[in-house]
């Protein structure tokens, strides 16, 4: 085999190797997954007929959820940089941020309640605080 080819098999074999190290679609499934379950929460506070409902379902729903989400999470952290590509690195990062940010936002959305209504406090505060568990850990 003359050295050009010897070159184009490395450089096959090297770009096969990349590509079967890559974890671009793993985490991106898990994005997805993180997605659905972090909208899901808002969904569930926002589009109950009670906000206080709403709450204790969206917490029920968190805690069913969220070893599921730890698993995931974790998985994701052990991905080594070059095993995913800069887009999905960007893609996981806007979507942890969006999502965080969304949930976050609910005691924005229901702050007056929150003033009025102790129970609804307390209840909102430690929704909130489960989830960014999840996410912390």
């Amino acid at each position: 085999m003359n050295a050009p080819r010897r070159t184009l098999a490395a450089l096959v074999a090297i770009v096969a190797a990349a590509a079967a190290c890559s974890k671009d679609k793993e985490v991106l499934g898990f994005v997805s997954d993180f997605d659905a379950f972090s909208n899901e929460i808002v969904k569930q506070v926002k589009q109950a007929p009670n906000p206080a409902a709403g709450v204790e379902a969206a917490q029920k729903y968190l805690d069913a959820n969220k070893d599921r989400i730890k698993q995931g999470l974790n998985g994701i952290k052990n991905v080594k940089n070059f095993q995913i590509s800069d887009d999905t690195k960007k893609k996981v990062e806007q979507s942890l941020t969006k999502d965080a940010t969304a949930v976050a936002g609910l005691e924005m959305d229901y702050v007056m309640q929150m003033a009025t209504d102790g129970a609804f406090r307390k209840k909102l505060e430690k929704l909130v605080a489960d989830y960014r568990d999840v996410v912390a850990n």
